[in-house]
């Protein structure tokens, strides 16, 4: 499968961008450098992973998710065909964090902390002259840090790893199109050197600026 990636990525471009090319404003047709910026809204899997380990411990472990938290995705890359791009850059997650208890006392917490460089390719379509909808699929190197903290001791435990990530892009140009107001939705689901799965649902807003 990832040996075919490559030129499913490479035909899908180039039909999107003959699409673009009968569709966009000439304006916009032209490619050129890109620099972006945006935050997440990420969520993750890692409370009910614990959860589940502490179940083989015994009965009466509870885990207590703090919720979603903001992360930071910084950028640069090409847009070509309208609003489509290729990227690269740096993406830090949300922490996951919470607090674990035993029979409704809190007996420790714990912190998730992860980021990493990527490269993705957003294919997308335009439904008139500004609004542009489409794909995202790209490859997100990761660092993973956790840190879990009880009265007695502190420790703290890291992974990386290399894996693919997916989900929906929206582009509004704004000033002529050389810039546009960006919203998304991605799916990450890490796997590391012990076979544990680690998941992250994002929500993302942002802004790109286009020199073309």
């Amino acid at each position: 499968m990832k040996i075919l990636l490559p030129a499913l990525i490479a035909a899908a471009t180039c039909a999107v961008n003959a699409w673009a090319e009968t569709s966009a404003p000439a304006s916009t047709q032209s490619g050129g450098f890109m620099l972006g910026a945006g935050l997440g809204f990420d969520s993750g899997n890692f409370s009910e992973e614990l959860e589940d380990e502490l179940a083989f411990i015994g009965p009466g472990f509870d885990v207590d998710d703090d919720g979603a938290d903001i992360g930071k995705d910084l950028y640069l890359g090409y847009v070509f065909g309208g609003a489509s791009s290729f990227r690269f850059g740096y993406r830090e997650f949300g922490e996951q964090s919470g607090d674990v208890t035993y029979f409704g006392n809190k007996t420790g917490d714990y912190v998730l902390e992860a980021d990493g460089v990527y490269m993705a390719v957003d294919l997308l379509l335009p439904l008139n002259e500004t609004l542009f909808v489409g794909g995202t699929l790209g490859l997100q190197n990761w660092d993973g840090k956790v840190t879990a903290r009880n009265a007695f001791f502190s420790s703290t435990e890291s992974t990386d790893g290399r894996d693919f990530f997916y989900g929906l892009r929206g582009k509004l140009l704004v000033n002529e199109g050389r810039g546009a107001l960006v919203a998304g939705y991605s799916l990450y689901s890490f796997e590391d050197e012990y076979g544990e799965e680690l998941e992250y649902n994002s929500l993302s807003i942002g802004f790109e600026g286009y020199f073309r």
